[in-house]
């Protein structure tokens, strides 16, 4: 039972992140930011934090949105948008919980790099013009360093080839995506455009463990050596099955844009 919650669940929440924004340009963007970054500065109205305060205190993006935290404890929680098009790129964040919460922030901000600044209007509407903050100004600026990977290894985002054979023999081809999504990934299955099974995965070294799920075909998990290209060599099983094996290759499709 708690297997077909989950499978529903996932269905449901499902298009919501495959869509993301409609906007290409956008979506590129929003990609940039995915992960974890570790304040290096923070003014607000011309003060500075301290040093021990800075120490403890990260911002991770996952899709649209942000999370602070000060090491466990959450500092601020809620959405972002973006328009990359402008002059400098314009950032309003809706704060959810914690600091500011129920307010919209107008911001700006830029992205060099591994470098990351934001600068927000949290007293006003009005939306700053450039990257300071100045005292009675109500505008805070920070400025993040992204958090490196664990593994040197490049980003498994991108589009895959897909070929499996299960537990008795049956073999299946699938279009697959992997896509950044905060510290994890998101991987989408489809035959012909539509969504076959979908699932998100973490990474530690060359070892990538993902949990996925299709309504009406259960749930599972799978576990892949990453190899050069990259290619991802995998078995898996389903949850509250009889623990039979199959196995799973995705291939990197060299023209990914």
């Amino acid at each position: 039972m708690r297997v077909l919650v989950f499978a529903s669940i996932c269905y449901l929440v499902l298009p919501a992140q495959i869509r993301q924004d409609a906007d290409p340009a956008v979506k590129r963007a929003i990609s940039k930011l995915q992960g974890s970054w570790q304040v290096e500065s923070q003014e607000e109205n011309g003060k500075k934090l301290g040093a021990d305060e800075l120490k403890r205190r990260t911002i991770c993006f996952g899709q649209n949105l942000f999370l602070i935290r000060d090491n466990a404890k959450m500092v601020q929680l809620g959405k972002l948008k973006i328009d990359p098009s402008k002059s400098p790129k314009t950032i309003n964040t809706i704060v959810e919980k914690g600091v500011h919460e129920g307010d919209i922030l107008p911001g700006i901000y830029e992205l060099e790099g591994d470098t990351l600044k934001i600068c927000l209007n949290s007293e006003g509407d009005t939306r700053p013009k450039e990257f300071k903050s100045e005292p009675k100004s109500g505008l805070t600026l920070i400025v993040c360093k992204r958090v490196p990977s664990k593994s040197a290894e490049e980003d498994l985002s991108g589009s895959y080839k897909s070929e499996s054979i299960d537990s008795v023999g049956n073999k299946f081809r699938y279009d697959a995506t992997i896509e950044r999504i905060g510290d994890a990934y998101l991987v989408v299955y489809r035959v012909q455009g539509k969504v076959i099974y979908f699932g998100t995965g973490l990474r530690q070294g060359d070892v990538f463990a993902m949990c996925w799920a299709s309504p009406g075909q259960g749930t599972g998990i799978t576990l892949y050596q990453i190899e050069k290209g990259p290619r991802l060599v995998g078995r898996f099983t389903e949850l509250g099955g009889p623990g039979f094996l199959g196995t799973e290759t995705m291939t990197r499709v060299i023209n990914d844009i």
